[in-house]
């Protein structure tokens, strides 16, 4: 499979840019119809670098590929340009009789059409085929919450009854089941497909391969990212790209409920972590500069994070701008005094006087 993977990344990459009108009309002509849109479904997942969803469509490829004589890749117009030799050719042939009957489905077929993208970190946005999704009406907002849940489950199920808890606390136990299903019924007219929010055994996920969400692309880049050792450079690099990802605290702006609260703050930990690991990667380095525009990006996401002043001030303070990290030091002090009502920590304070010593 990872071949595949690898294949449809270099397709992307050689499809020309020129006569976007006539490639469509050749790739339409060329590609059985459900290819076409499998394939435009499994670049777009695989260019959000979701590589599970991308996976699961590619498995709907080969599934449909079944009797046919050529393979989607046959009928890809910005394939490499060679004659594959006949060995590979009948290899994809046997990879798809060994995909299991479930991937043969409608489901994994029914991926082919648009996907449902999601931005969780820095507010609430959904689009559904490519248009966004604003929601006005009052009872739209149980349904919009139990997809919030949902999202933070990432793609895992949940219990209907600790949904129910979470959604309807006031509720008894009934009552909130009714909601539930209510709520289930409601959110998959929302987002345009019954196949979206999957029951099963009294549990609830959403159909992974129909979403791109920030969300879970941040949680999973992140996992590997911190099994990296933070000296290598790869580290930096893929560090840096996850930190971009993460555009704010989860589900910033929106209502507060009090199941959001501890997913955030682990979120908020990790995105926290990453920060300070290449923070210091690039301090290590004397990369005052760079660390500098780190640190004061975060700050523009979460105006408390004390350690992340500390940071700054120390980068100011070694490229010799010590009066700006007096200056970093009196902001942090104000939004600590103004937001949380607490006076920086002894190991920020320690900080800034020998600044003040230094000046």
């Amino acid at each position: 499979m990872s071949r595949f993977v690898s294949q449809l990344s270099f397709a992307q990459n050689r499809r020309p840019a020129a006569k976007p009108a006539a490639a469509d009309a050749v790739f339409a002509d060329r590609m059985p119809r459900g290819y076409a849109r499998l394939v435009r479904t499994a670049l777009d997942l695989l260019q959000d670098g979701d590589m599970v969803g991308t996976r699961e469509v590619l498995r709907a490829i080969l599934a449909t590929s079944r009797g046919s004589r050529r393979t989607w890749a046959d009928s890809w117009p910005g394939r490499v340009p060679f004659q594959r030799p006949q060995r590979i050719r009948d290899q994809h042939r046997a990879d798809a009789e060994r995909v299991p009957d479930e991937a043969a489905q409608p489901l994994a077929v029914e991926t082919a059409r648009p996907l449902i993208r999601i931005r969780a970190l820095g507010g609430f946005e959904v689009l559904i085929d490519g248009v966004p999704f604003v929601s006005g009406i009052k009872p739209q907002r149980r349904p919009l919450d139990l997809l919030k849940a949902l999202l933070i489950a990432n793609g895992h199920s949940v219990g209907a009854a600790d949904l129910a808890d979470k959604l309807w606390p006031d509720s008894d136990g009934d009552t909130a089941r009714n909601s539930l299903q209510v709520a289930v019924h409601r959110l998959r007219r929302l987002l345009g497909r019954d196949e979206t929010v999957v029951v099963q055994d009294r549990k609830v996920h959403l159909q992974h391969a129909l979403f791109s969400v920030d969300l879970w692309v941040f949680e999973r880049e992140a996992g590997y990212v911190n099994g990296l050792y933070a000296g290598n450079l790869l580290f930096a690099e893929r560090a840096a790209d996850v930190l971009a990802l993460y555009r704010g605290h989860l589900f910033a702006h929106e209502p507060e409920q009090p199941w959001m609260l501890l997913p955030r703050e682990r979120l908020r930990r990790v995105w926290l972590g990453l920060v300070r690991r290449l923070g210091e990667f690039y301090e290590a380095r004397s990369d005052w500069g760079r660390a500098g525009e780190l640190y004061q990006r975060a700050l523009e996401l979460d105006p408390f994070a004390e350690e992340v002043y500390r940071g700054l001030m120390r980068c100011q303070q070694r490229a010799g701008e010590s009066a700006e990290a007096i200056h970093t030091y009196r902001c942090c002090r104000e939004q600590l005094v103004a937001g949380l009502g607490v006076a920086p920590s002894a190991e920020t304070q320690r900080l800034y006087h020998a600044l003040c010593s230094a000046a």
